[in-house]
């Protein structure tokens, strides 16, 4: 639901999940709802401020099929032994970047088919209305830019683009 103050503005974008579809992604953390009065301050915050600054994390695409790393009982961390590989690895190492490279191709056509979630499009739609200046996301899915918000700072690349480590011709 979104509410709008007098003079138009987006100010709020509130989306309860229902647990039915929560339920289906299983790595989405087991959560307490939000309570009336922390939304009441929320909503205050943002009829008071002018612009906001957002940044997001892995929470922010759970909900978009995409699990996260530290999460209790259903991140990455908890259901796996997979790793994210260190630099000093990926490069040292041949064999760790052909598992790296293998494991990427296999995962690239569910990976680059998730959409955004409604917190995407609520960031998206925060922007277009002036409230939003600027997302900056530690996420390497794309997933703002698939919502199609503009001002996106990538801290930590995105996984579709490549660079050479070293000189390249």
């Amino acid at each position: 639901m979104y509410k709008k103050h007098p003079a138009g503005c987006l100010t709020f974008c509130l989306r309860t999940v229902p647990r039915r579809w929560a339920s289906q992604y299983s790595f989405v953390p087991k959560h307490e709802p939000c309570q009336d009065g922390m939304l009441s301050q929320v909503q205050e915050f943002l009829d008071t401020t002018k612009r906001l600054f957002v940044l997001t994390g892995a929470g922010i695409s759970t909900e978009s099929g995409i699990p996260d790393y530290r999460s209790e009982g259903v991140g990455l961390y908890a259901t796996s032994d997979r790793r994210p590989i260190q630099y000093k690895q990926f490069v040292d190492s041949s064999k760790a970047r052909q598992r790296y490279w293998a494991r990427n191709y296999m995962g690239w056509p569910r990976f680059s088919s998730v959409i955004p979630n409604t917190a995407h499009t609520c960031l998206t739609a925060w922007e277009r209305s002036g409230k939003l200046a600027c997302v900056v996301t530690q996420n390497v899915d794309r997933l703002h830019h698939k919502a199609r918000t503009s001002n996106v700072l990538e801290l930590h690349g995105r996984y579709c683009l490549l660079l050479c480590l070293t000189v390249c011709n």
